[in-house]
């Protein structure tokens, strides 16, 4: 399982919860008794580690960033809120990610990037003559 798909069972698991006034998804119950017996087991060879955080930089206006903060600070200590900017904006991408794969590639998760291929700051020229 890719890192990303990770990431989107750890969020629907998150919003499968009763949703509260403010609409979003209460964070998910705890875990059932039963799961407390089971042992702590690392994975072997042939499974992928955890998903690990990686830094990713990116250049967002002044005024996304101050409302991002802004929430943060107001709904850090409240059921549904984000308690870090890296939870905040991992969670926005999660569902923009969603949103691309169900428009551009059949809910399905997109290949990987070549290893040779950047990412540019323009898009490549279009039909341009």
């Amino acid at each position: 399982m890719s890192r990303a798909d990770r990431l989107a069972d750890r969020l629907s698991k998150r919003g499968s919860g009763s949703e509260g006034d403010d609409g979003r998804a209460d964070p998910p119950a705890e875990a059932a008794p039963e799961d407390a017996d089971q042992p702590d087991t690392k994975p072997g060879p042939e499974e992928e580690p955890e998903d690990v955080r990686g830094k990713f930089q990116a250049y967002v206006l002044r005024s996304v960033q101050d409302e991002a903060k802004a929430i943060v600070y107001w709904t850090n200590n409240r059921p549904g809120g984000y308690a870090s900017l890296t939870e905040l904006a991992e969670h926005a991408l999660q569902r923009e990610i969603e949103r691309m794969r169900a428009e551009f590639n059949g809910g399905q998760p997109f290949p990987p990037m070549p290893p040779d291929q950047k990412l540019t700051t323009r898009p490549p020229r279009r039909g341009r003559r």
